[in-house]
């Protein structure tokens, strides 16, 4: 009898805890306190009255927050944390100093994360347990997300352009990305027309870091300055956006006509935008120290796996230097991948170069 007892106990109990789903997303919804309530609970039951504690630690700094919600109803099917027992809920932050940071600003910078949710019956968190479940995260910042082409400022004869941007780092499953291009106004700030001024292009659901102009937009006017923006998604919650960024479409002066001779600055090129290699690598700098062999490494972003070998050996010399670096044989190199290149320049001064790499004219 007792072990009878024992069983349907058992199975009364696995019931109810099966009865309780727990969706989270931590990629996305750990990045901020807000996002903690956006946790959604299944409920393949009749209607009920249940609280919820949230408590999220870290591997090296312990607990970081715990909150606990008022009684809500949680009815039949998915539901989102109410809205008014979020309002009400007590929220007790931990001693460390992440615990501080987050406090402050509410968002939780990079770490280890484990984020765990308790549903509870009733109004009391110390009455009965009806669901469990932890989420572990090793949260990473997202990189800002840089646009590639057109350039900042640029000069450009096509009036039908292409688009392109830095994919979202680190990759989250499911992001789209949107694009928004509008004119600039004489007088206008771009930020300001981006706010104001009727969208020329303003597609969602991109799923790729690359939009050609869409067929049925107006084409661009020449003499005309345009600015353009891009948004990432998972859902309907904005994960970051790029800076904005203005061209102009002026055919006598197209800046895609610029000899392959021609060399940015190195400075110029390390300030996050990137820079689009067609086979080569083309930058300048000024050397005040002896000659030398350039120090170098590149890493590829988008797998960050893959192993870049044979790079050329490159000598500079004192004064100005106009670096080539070729890569156009180099079978490490995919065209349309993202690259980061790490220089440490001859006065100890380290820099690094982002580069998409497209193949040269003449490989097409």
């Amino acid at each position: 009898m007792r072990i009878l007892l024992t069983g349907l106990f058992l199975c009364l109990c696995i019931t109810l805890k099966a009865q309780y789903t727990i969706a989270f997303m931590p990629e996305i919804q750990g990045r901020t306190m807000d996002g903690l309530y956006k946790v959604r609970i299944g409920n393949t039951g009749a209607k009920q009255n249940v609280s919820l504690v949230i408590t999220v630690t870290e591997a090296k700094s312990g607990a970081i927050v715990t909150i606990k919600t008022p009684a809500f109803e949680l009815m039949s099917g998915m539901n989102s944390t109410s809205p008014n027992a979020a309002y009400a809920a007590t929220v007790g932050f931990g001693s460390s100093k992440l615990a501080t940071i987050v406090s402050q600003g509410g968002f939780f910078p990079q770490g280890d994360y484990d984020y765990c949710f308790q549903l509870y019956d009733g109004t009391s968190h110390s009455s009965t347990l009806l669901a469990e479940q932890c989420f572990n995260y090793n949260l990473e910042p997202f990189s800002n997300m840089q646009l590639i082409q057109p350039y900042d400022g640029d000069k450009i004869c096509d009036k039908r352009p292409s688009f392109s941007w830095q994919p979202l780092i680190p990759a989250v499953n499911g992001v789209m990305y949107r694009m928004l291009l509008v004119e600039v106004k004489e007088g206008q700030q771009r930020a300001e027309a981006l706010r104001m001024n009727l969208a020329i292009i303003n597609q969602q659901q991109i799923p790729l870091p690359i939009l050609l102009y869409p067929s049925l937009a107006n084409e661009l006017v020449e003499g005309k300055q345009y600015a353009w923006q891009v948004s990432a998604y998972r859902n309907d919650l904005l994960l970051v956006e790029s800076e904005i960024w203005d061209f102009k479409v002026d055919c006598e002066r197209d800046s895609s006509r610029i000899p392959v001779e021609a060399f940015r600055n190195l400075e110029d090129l390390t300030k996050g935008n990137f820079y689009i290699a067609r086979g080569q690598l083309l930058f300048a700098f000024n050397n005040t120290y002896e000659a030398t062999t350039l120090q170098y490494s590149i890493r590829c972003l988008t797998k960050p796996d893959q192993q870049i070998k044979k790079l050329p050996k490159v000598k500079v010399s004192r004064g100005r230097n106009q670096v080539v670096i070729d890569i156009s044989e180099n079978s490490s190199f995919i065209d349309g991948y993202f690259y980061i290149m790490d220089v440490k320049l001859p006065d100890g001064d380290q820099k690094q170069l982002r580069f998409i790499y497209k193949l040269a004219e003449n490989d097409k």
